[in-house]
């Protein structure tokens, strides 16, 4: 993948390794940066390319490639300071965990994660205790990402309305008028 990562200011190539270790360094700042502010979060995606716009070393590789293994290098680091796992600031759009959250978690904890939403939502409540976030009254609790929420208050659209059928018009034999749902023409009776 180094061929793929570059610095952007002259394109000079920059060895994937270096890169991921320089990422994993922005990422955990910027993620301390979400961590002040309760209910902050960030998409796997704007936390791609603010990482790639601090350190000036860009990839063309797809973000769901390798944002996973900085992740895990933050998850690493904040794990053996004593710190709340800063990742789990880090979203899908829709709100929900990114897809390796659970094993990268697992595998740098060594404790298995079986809810992984509420797992992150509680290291998310966390993160912003720690990092000084101005919490609500009583604390806050753990929740989902406000992405969630707004997602599901956010109008829907609307599905097409039942369309009706028509049914045929019968019409009388006689007169020649519409007969009605009763079957018996108004005019003839």
């Amino acid at each position: 993948m180094s061929a793929s990562t570059f610095r952007i200011g002259d394109g000079q190539p920059v060895a994937y390794e270096t890169a991921k270790h320089l990422w994993a360094k922005s990422a955990r700042e910027v993620l301390i940066e979400k961590a002040r502010e309760y209910g902050g979060d960030l998409t796997d995606e704007e936390l791609a390319a603010e990482v790639q716009r601090r350190t000036a070393v860009k990839t063309r590789v797809r973000t769901a490639t390798w944002i996973d293994e900085v992740l895990a290098e933050v998850v690493a680091a904040a794990h053996a300071q004593g710190e709340p796992l800063l990742a789990a600031l880090c979203v899908r759009e829709d709100g929900r965990v990114l897809d390796g959250y659970p094993q990268t978690v697992a595998r740098v904890t060594g404790t298995p994660v079986d809810d992984a939403e509420r797992h992150a939502a509680e290291q998310r409540l966390a993160c912003y205790q720690r990092f000084g976030a101005v919490l609500p009254a009583g604390g806050g609790r753990p929740a989902p990402s406000p992405r969630v929420r707004a997602r599901a208050s956010a109008p829907t659209r609307r599905e097409p309305a039942v369309k009706k059928v028509e049914r045929p018009v019968v019409v009388c034999p006689q007169c020649f008028m519409a007969v009605p749902a009763t079957g018996v023409c108004d005019s003839c009776g």
